[in-house]
C-alpha cells in the first residue's frame, strides 16, 4: 500500500510549494542494515525507476551499508557511482544516521540534471582508504624510520621499494604532499607544506626493520619531531564524493566525510547548493590524520547561491572549499563573429544566450561584453576536442583579439560562509573565492594552516576567474592562522601572503594601474595572532579594513614577512577604528605602487599604524 503524506520542501534558497511526496523504506526494496553486502545493485534498481510527478523520499535505517567499486584505480572511465541520480526531481534521501562504507574505486553520489534533491543524515568512509599513515619513531642524517599499522595500511617491501595494498589495488606513494602532523593535536607541523622530509624521500632505498618499522635510507631535509603523523598518497582525483552535475536546488544536510578518493562535495555549472552541517574531518576514532584525497569542496561554473552553515573541515588534502569560474583563452579569430578557444580540463563553455566578458590579459581588464549565439567542439584526428567555436551576435573584430580571454557572466556564484569551523588539521588554505556575486564571510572560526581566505583571480596556474565585486568579511575569528603559510620561498605552491591573502594574477606596475578586485570589507573580526602578516592585499579598490581586534598570541614563533598590512596596487582604502594590543608585532602598513593619499586612516588607525613607501 503506498503511503503517502505531505510536506512542506525547503531546499536552498528555493521554497517548493506543497507536495505529495511518497516514502520508500528501505527494507521495502531489499536495502537492509549490517549485511556487508554490496548494496549497489539495489540501489540501482531504485533510481531506474520512473517515480512519475511524485516526490520520493528514500528512508534508510540507522546501520552500516556497505558499497564496493571497481579494484582498478586506473582513471576515471573504471569508476563506480553507488547513487547515481540522473534527471530526477524532488528526491530525498535520509539515512537516518547511517553509516556508508565504501569499497574500491567509487563515487558515493553523482546527481546529474537532476534539481530539487536533498541528501541528509549520514555518514561516508572507506574501509580502506586510499591514504596511508604511519608514525615517525625515528631520524638521523642517513634515515627515518617510520612505524606503519599493517593491519590498518598494508604493505609489502619487493625490491627495497614499499607499496601499499588496499582492496584490489597495490600502489607506491606518490611524490607529492606526504605532510607531516604533530603528534598529539594531528595540526599540519609548523612551518610544514608538502614534501617537508624532501623530494629524495621518494626514491629512497626502504628495508623493514627488526621492530616490524619501516626505514627509508635518505637524507630528510627536515627533522619532525618523534612521534609525528606523516600521511602518504598513493593518488589525486580519482572520484568525488559528491558529484553535482548540471542539476539545482541541492541541499546536503547532517553529513559527515570521512574520506573520499578526491573532493568531498564537488559542484560543476549547477546552481543553488547548500551544505548545512556536512563535516569533512578525519576519523579520529581510526587515529587518522587525513580525510579526502583533494579539496573538501570546489565548485566550478556555478550560479546561484551557495552556502556553507555550521560545517567542520580538517585533514582534507586539499583547500577547504574553492569557488570560481574558468578563463578560456583566445586562440584565434574566425570571420567576423566568431572566436576558437583553448580547451582545458575543467572547461566551463558557453550556451546560446550567455555572455561572454572580454579581458585583455596584460591587465585583466574587462573591455566588452557579448551575446553568444553558439558553442561547438572541434575535434582532432584522435577523436580529442582541441578547440571550441564560440559564435557571438555581432561582429567581434575591433572588440576580441588573440590573448584575450573570455569568461562566462553567467555562471557565476553567491557565496555565504557562516557559522563554520576551519582547523589547522587542514593542508593548504581554507576558503578560496574568485567569483563577482556576493560573498558574506561571517561568524566562523579560522585556525589554519595557510591563508584562512584567499581570494584570487588566476591566470598563471589554473585559469580560475574571477575578479570579485561585493565581499564582507565579518564577526570571524582568526586565531593563530597561517603557520605553514610562505609564498616567498614556495611561489606559487605555498599557502598564502598573510591571514587573508589576496592575489590576482595582475601585477600592478605603476600608481594608476587599474585594480582588478572591488568592495572588500573586512569589519569587526578578531585576530589572535603569534606573527605580522594579516592582510596581503593586490589590486582592489574600495578596501576596507574597519573595527576589527587584533591580539598577539605567543603559541608560535614569529616567521614572516615583517608588515602586517602589505598593499599593492590598492585604491581607496580606508583603515578606522581598528584595536591593537599593546604588543602586538609591528602595527605597520607598507604601500607598493599607491599614494599615500589611496588610503585613509582614522584619528585611532593614524596613530597606530605606520605607512611606509612610498
Amino acid at each position: 500500500m503506498r503511503k503517502t503524506i505531505f510536506v512542506l520542501l525547503f531546499v536552498f534558497p528555493l521554497l517548493v510549494q506543497a507536495a505529495s511526496t511518497r516514502v520508500i523504506t528501505g527494507r521495502s526494496i531489499g536495502i537492509h542494515p549490517n549485511t556487508m553486502q554490496n548494496l549497489i545493485p539495489q540501489i540501482k534498481a531504485f533510481l531506474s525507476r520512473d517515480f512519475g510527478a511524485d516526490s520520493i523520499q528514500l528512508v534508510l535505517e540507522k546501520g552500516r551499508y556497505d558499497f564496493f567499486g571497481t579494484s582498478c584505480f586506473d582513471g576515471k572511465d573504471v569508476t563506480t557511482i553507488a547513487f547515481d541520480i540522473k534527471h530526477k526531481k524532488n528526491l530525498i534521501i535520509d539515512g537516518q544516521g547511517a553509516e556508508f562504507i565504501f569499497h574500491g574505486q567509487v563515487t558515493p553520489f553523482k546527481l546529474t540534471e537532476s534539481s530539487n534533491v536533498r541528501i541528509q543524515n549520514l555518514v561516508i568512509d572507506w574501509d580502506r582508504p586510499y591514504n596511508s599513515q604511519g608514525t615517525i619513531i625515528g631520524l638521523s642524517d642517513t634515515y627515518v624510520d617510520i612505524q606503519v599499522d599493517g593491519d590498518k595500511y598494508p604493505f609489502e617491501i619487493v625490491s627495497d621499494s614499499i607499496y601499499f595494498l588496499g582492496e584490489g589495488w597495490r600502489k607506491p606513494i606518490v611524490s607529492e604532499y606526504t605532510n607531516i602532523y604533530e603528534p598529539k593535536q594531528l595540526n599540519i607541523a609548523y612551518q610544514t607544506r608538502d614534501n617537508p622530509l624532501g623530494r629524495d624521500f621518494y626514491q629512497a632505498k626502504v628495508t623493514q626493520n627488526t621492530d616490524g618499522s619501516l626505514r627509508f635510507h635518505t637524507r630528510p631535509a627536515y627533522y619532525p619531531v618523534i612521534g609525528s603523523q606523516i600521511v602518504f598518497f598513493h593518488g589525486r582525483y580519482i572520484a568525488d564524493g559528491i558529484l553535482i552535475m548540471q542539476s539545482k536546488d541541492i541541499a546536503l544536510e547532517n553529513i559527515t566525510i570521512y574520506h573520499t578518493l578526491s573532493c568531498g562535495v564537488s559542484g560543476y555549472k549547477s546552481e543553488n547548493i547548500s551544505l548545512k552541517k556536512v563535516d569533512i574531518i578525519t576519523n579520529s576514532s581510526k587515529g587518522r590524520a587525513f580525510s579526502t584525497i583533494a579539496d573538501a569542496t570546489h565548485f566550478n561554473g556555478c550560479k546561484g547561491d551557495i552556502l556553507f552553515d555550521g560545517c567542520e573541515v580538517s585533514g582534507a588534502g586539499d583547500d577547504y572549499m574553492n569557488i570560481h569560474g574558468m578563463y578560456a583563452n583566445v586562440v584565434a579569430i574566425e570571420g567576423d563573429s566568431s572566436v576558437l578557444v583553448a580547451p582545458n580540463g575543467r572547461y566551463i563553455g558557453f550556451v546560446s544566450g550567455e555572455q561572454a566578458w572580454v579581458l585583455d590579459t596584460a591587465t585583466m581588464v574587462k573591455t566588452n561584453v557579448l551575446f553568444v549565439n553558439d558553442q561547438q567542439s572541434i575535434y582532432g584526428s584522435d577523436g580529442h576536442i582541441v578547440n571550441y567555436r564560440i559564435a557571438f551576435s555581432k561582429n567581434i573584430r575591433k572588440l576580441i583579439k588573440v590573448g584575450d580571454l573570455l569568461e562566462n557572466k553567467d555562471k557565476t556564484a553567491s557565496l555565504t560562509v557562516r557559522n563554520c569551523r576551519m582547523l589547522k588539521k587542514n593542508r593548504g588554505r581554507s576558503i578560496l573565492v574568485s567569483s563577482p556575486g556576493t560573498v558574506r564571510i561571517e561568524n566562523n572560526y579560522f585556525n589554519t594552516a595557510g591563508a584562512a581566505i584567499l581570494i584570487e583571480g588566476d591566470i598563471e596556474l589554473w585559469n580560475e576567474s574571477g575578479a570579485v565585486r561585493d565581499v564582507l568579511i565579518q564577526n570571524n575569528m582568526f586565531e593563530n592562522c597561517y603557520t605553514s603559510g610562505d609564498n616567498i620561498s614556495d611561489y606559487p605552491w605555498g599557502w598564502g601572503e598573510a591571514v587573508i591573502s589576496i592575489t590576482p594574477s595582475v601585477k600592478p606596475q605603476s600608481i594608476d594601474a587599474r585594480p582588478y578586485h572591488e568592495n572588500i570589507r573586512i569589519h569587526n573580526n578578531q585576530f589572535r595572532h603569534f606573527d605580522y602578516a594579516i592582510l596581503f592585499a593586490r589590486s582592489v579598490k574600495g578596501l576596507a579594513f574597519h573595527d576589527n581586534t587584533l591580539v598577539r598570541t605567543y603559541d608560535y614563533e614569529p616567521y614572516y614577512r615583517k608588515v602586517n598590512f602589505y598593499l599593492d596596487g590598492c585604491r581607496e582604502v580606508s583603515f578606522s577604528n581598528n584595536s591593537f594590543s599593546e604588543d602586538f608585532l609591528g602595527k605597520n602598513m607598507q604601500l607598493i605602487h599607491m599614494r599615500r593619499s589611496d588610503v585613509k586612516q582614522s584619528k585611532n588607525d593614524r596613530h597606530a599604524i605606520a605607512i611606509q613607501g612610498p
